[in-house]
C-alpha cells in the first residue's frame, strides 16, 4: 500500500499543479513574492493539487481495500483544505478561520464511533512509558490536536519552499516512525503526505512558481496531525512538528493574539535589496525568521535554508522519539 500510495500521490500531484498554476492565474488568483525586491506575481491557491493528489491517492487505497482510517484521515484533510479555499477566496478573519479548524476533527470522532475497534481514540503512547489512557482530557484535546498543526503550518508558508519542504520532511519522519511502531495504515497515510508536499516543492522551492495558499498548508497541517491521532503517535507528532509550534508561539505571544496577516501593522522582517533583516519595530511579530535574523542580515535562500535545518532536526528528533516508544523503563 505505501508504493501505492507515494507513486500515485506524487504522480497526480505533480502532473496536476501545472494546469492548476494556469487556471489561478486566468482567475486572477495571485500572490505577491513580497521577500523578492522584483515583488513577481506568483498564481495562489494551488494548494488544490495537492488535495487533488491526496483525494485521488486515498481512493485507489479504498478502491483496493476499505479502511476506516483513511478515509477519517482523507475526510479531516478535505474539510480543513474547503476552509483554507473559503479563506483564499473570502479571506476569513483569523479568529473565525481558527474556530472553523477546530471543527476539522470531527470525521476521526464520527469514525471512531462508528469503528471503536479499528479507530482507538485517548490511548497515546510516550517515549519509555508505553500507551496510557486519557479519557475526558483527551476529548476535550482532541480538536486542537487537528487545528494546532493546520494553523502551525499555515503561519508558516511564507517563504518559498519552507511549508513544503517542511512538510515533506515532517511526512518523511511519519513514515519512518510508522513503520517502526508497526502501523502500517498510518505509514500510508505518511507516503501520500510525503508524495504530494514533494511534488509540490518542486514548484513551491525558491524561487517559487507557486503559492499553496491556505488551501495546501491548512490541509497538509490537519493531515500530519490526523496521523497522529490515528496512530497514537501524538508525542512524535508534537516532535516534528516543532519548529512550527514555536513560530506560531512567539508570533502570537508577540502581537497578542490571533490576527490575520493583513490585520498586523509591522510585518517581522524587511527587505533590503537581495537581503531580508529582522524589523526592529517593538510591534513586529518576533516569527523564527525575526528572530534568526536578529544577529545579521540574511538571503532569502539563506533563510530558507535555516529552516529547513530546523525542519531536518526535528524530523530525526520524531523518528529517536518512535524508537523509545519501542523502549519501556
Amino acid at each position: 500500500m505505501m508504493p501505492i500510495a507515494l507513486i500515485a500521490s506524487f504522480t497526480i500531484t505533480l502532473a496536476v499543479t501545472p494546469l492548476i498554476m494556469k487556471l489561478m492565474r486566468k482567475l486572477g488568483i495571485i500572490g505577491i513574492d513580497v521577500h523578492k525586491p522584483s515583488k513577481p506575481e506568483i498564481p495562489e491557491m494551488c494548494g488544490l493539487s495537492m488535495l487533488i493528489g491526496l483525494v485521488a491517492s486515498s481512493i485507489i487505497l479504498l478502491s483496493i481495500q476499505f479502511n476506516p482510517k483513511i478515509l477519517a484521515f482523507t475526510l479531516t484533510s478535505t474539510l480543513a483544505a474547503i476552509i483554507g479555499m473559503i479563506d483564499d477566496i473570502l479571506t476569513l478573519k483569523a479568529k473565525v478561520k481558527t474556530a472553523l479548524t477546530i471543527i476539522c476533527f470531527t470525521p476521526i470522532a464520527i469514525m471512531s464511533m462508528i469503528y471503536p475497534n479499528y479507530i482507538v481514540l485517548g490511548r497515546p503512547r510516550a517515549p519509555l512509558i508505553g500507551g496510557f489512557r486519557l479519557t475526558i482530557v483527551y476529548w476535550i484535546l482532541l480538536p486542537f490536536a487537528i487545528a494546532v498543526p493546520a494553523n502551525a503550518i499555515n503561519m508558516m508558508d511564507t517563504y518559498n519552499g519552507v511549508m513544503s519542504g517542511g512538510c515533506a520532511m515532517m511526512s518523511a519522519s511519519l513514515l519512518a516512525s510508522s513503520i517502526i511502531l508497526g502501523q502500517w495504515d498510518e505509514a500510508a497515510m505518511s507516503a501520500i503526505i510525503l508524495g504530494v508536499s514533494s511534488a509540490f516543492y518542486y514548484y513551491n522551492k525558491y524561487p517559487a512558481k507557486a503559492f499553496a495558499g491556505d488551501t495546501g498548508s491548512l490541509m497538509l497541517g490537519a493531515a500530519i496531525g490526523s496521523i497522529a491521532v490515528l496512530g497514537r503517535m501524538e508525542i512524535v507528532g508534537i516532535t516534528v512538528l516543532m519548529p512550527f509550534i514555536m513560530n506560531a508561539f512567539h508570533s502570537l505571544s508577540s502581537i497578542g493574539g490571533l490576527l490575520e496577516r493583513r490585520e498586523i501593522a509591522e510585518r517581522p522582517v524587511k527587505v533590503v535589496g537581495e537581503y531580508i533583516e529582522a524589523n526592529p519595530n517593538p510591534k513586529a511579530p518576533k516569527t523564527l525568521a525575526n528572530l534568526m535574523l536578529r544577529k545579521g542580515r540574511a538571503t532569502e535562500l539563506e533563510l530558507i535554508k535555516s529552516y529547513h535545518a530546523l525542519c531536518a532536526i526535528s524530523s530525526i528528533m520524531g523518528v529517536i522519539t518512535a524508537i523509545l516508544m519501542l523502549v519501556r523503563i
